[in-house]
């Protein structure tokens, strides 16, 4: 139990991180769409995005049961990775932006390179400037107006991520749906970080840290972590981070080691398709140009 999960919620994740995830990957499966993907048979997208859920149990198991968190951060750089490389053309990458923590988890710079270079293709712009509105916040709350603003802080645009907060801050008042009242929070901090209050940067994680609050932030996102760990205390002080802001949290849900953005030593590419992609020199034209190539629908036969 923690702040995070009850009794019945924490012991549900360990068991499954325990007895339900086995200590290796499951090679024969990853083999069998390997050579889908290679051979161009089948759905090769869903191919590269099944073989990065093959390392999303084990990722947290690798850190929860055996204290090894940089096979975990490995695994987190696979599984983003290929987040990225097995996106439709007309899919988003992210649908909310607790899905941002495995790329952040992997502490990889190419991330942030990528991000600026193609974040048009990843979210795109919401704003009409004709009717001066955020499009995804005409009919909806918005998880990928959050999610937007949430990259925007991850590449330092701040002047957009201010403009952005103020607009979701301001509707918010307005919200009956109590999940998206809790999401205020990561847009209270996001503003401060934009404006550099680390005061109000600070006070905003106390409150995420209210265990009620936790609780509901938490829920259903990101579940082979969200048991024990608080992903979004730890994508938003890694994101602080990565523009100089230490906010000197140490804590047994955001502990400061997995806060630590220092980068592995290396992150070699565990198969050949995947080496064909550098994240930080491939253009939004070279990444639908690779969507296209692998999005024949061979026979497997």
């Amino acid at each position: 139990m923690n702040i995070l999960a009850g009794k019945t919620k924490y012991e549900f994740g360990v068991n499954r991180i325990l007895n339900e995830t086995s200590n290796q990957l499951d090679f024969e499966s990853i083999n069998k769409r390997l050579n889908y993907i290679e051979n161009k048979k089948g759905n090769q997208l869903s191919c590269m995005r099944n073989i990065g859920f093959s390392y999303l149990q084990l990722s947290s198991k690798k850190l929860f049961v055996e204290k090894d968190i940089k096979t975990c951060r490995y695994y987190c750089y696979i599984i983003a990775k290929l987040e990225f490389l097995s996106k439709a053309l007309d899919e988003k990458v992210f649908l909310d932006n607790s899905d941002l923590f495995y790329m952040l988890m992997s502490n990889n710079p190419d991330f942030i390179v990528f991000l600026k270079n193609n974040i048009e293709e990843i979210q795109p712009n919401d704003y009409n400037s004709e009717k001066d509105i955020y499009r995804n916040l005409t009919n909806t709350y918005g998880d990928f107006f959050i999610t937007r603003t949430t990259l925007l802080a991850m590449i330092g645009d701040f002047e957009e991520v201010k403009k952005r907060c103020s607009v979701y801050l301001k509707k918010s008042k307005n919200f009956r749906d109590s999940y998206y009242r809790y999401r205020v929070y990561g847009m209270e901090f996001l503003k401060a970080l934009a404006l550099k209050d680390i005061e109000k940067m600070k006070e905003t994680i106390d409150m995420m840290m209210m265990p009620k609050i936790a609780k509901a932030l938490v829920k259903d996102h990101i579940t082979n972590y969200s048991f024990y760990l608080h992903i979004y205390v730890i994508i938003y002080a890694k994101i602080a981070l990565l523009h100089g802001f230490d906010l000197g949290i140490d804590n047994e849900v955001a502990p400061k080691e997995i806060i630590d953005n220092t980068p592995l030593e290396s992150y070699e590419d565990p198969y050949d398709f995947m080496k064909k992609f550098d994240l930080k020199t491939v253009t939004p034209k070279e990444w639908r140009e690779w969507t296209k190539n692998y999005s024949t629908f061979g026979s497997i036969d």
